[in-house]
């Protein structure tokens, strides 16, 4: 059973703010909406039609991205 922890969910539009402005709202875009194709889906939950984004599960999928 996995418990809920809502500190850990940040709104994915707001992504840009927590990363310092390492990612743009266009490129957060596209992340948000190739997440079924490039890993970012199992970090992303949907409720009442806003998508809020698991940080934590977001920053472990960007180190393992590195080139």
């Amino acid at each position: 059973m996995s418990v809920f922890n809502s500190a850990e969910y940040i709104h994915a539009r707001t992504l840009p703010e927590h990363t310092k402005g390492l990612f743009t709202p266009a490129s957060t875009d596209w992340l948000i909406r190739n997440r079924a194709t490039n890993g970012l889906e199992q970090h992303i939950k949907k409720v009442n039609g806003k998508l809020y984004l698991n940080f934590p599960g977001f920053m472990t999928w960007f180190e393992s991205h590195q080139a």
